[in-house]
């Protein structure tokens, strides 16, 4: 896929998750800088665009920002004391739930 493909097709999913691109920036705000979100869509930055737009595809797709470190730590910390061994991933719809709430009392 080409560059000006990826980039409203990154569009398309911001879109379809928040409804608008400023929701999605106000929602990662401290995640992704909103200028570069908005200078990448109309394809006017004038750096890396290819890193940046894989930053934003992170903080879309949620493996960015602190509620990604929260689980991080919540999966780590508890897989280090199971009796699985391995990569299971049983566990983390759990995980996910709990880093929301850890960050819901934290930010309040």
């Amino acid at each position: 896929m080409s560059e000006p493909e990826d980039i409203a097709a990154l569009r398309r999913e911001i879109v379809g998750k928040y409804r608008t691109v400023h929701r999605f920036c106000r929602a990662m705000r401290g995640v992704v800088n909103r200028a570069t979100v908005y200078m990448i869509l109309a394809g006017t930055y004038g750096g890396d665009v290819a890193r940046q737009s894989a930053r934003i595809r992170e903080a879309l797709e949620g493996r960015s920002g602190p509620e990604a470190k929260m689980f991080e730590a919540i999966k780590r910390t508890a897989c280090s004391r199971c009796s699985v061994r391995g990569d299971c991933r049983r566990c983390d719809d759990l995980f996910r739930a709990q880093a929301r709430a850890a960050l819901e009392v934290v930010l309040s």
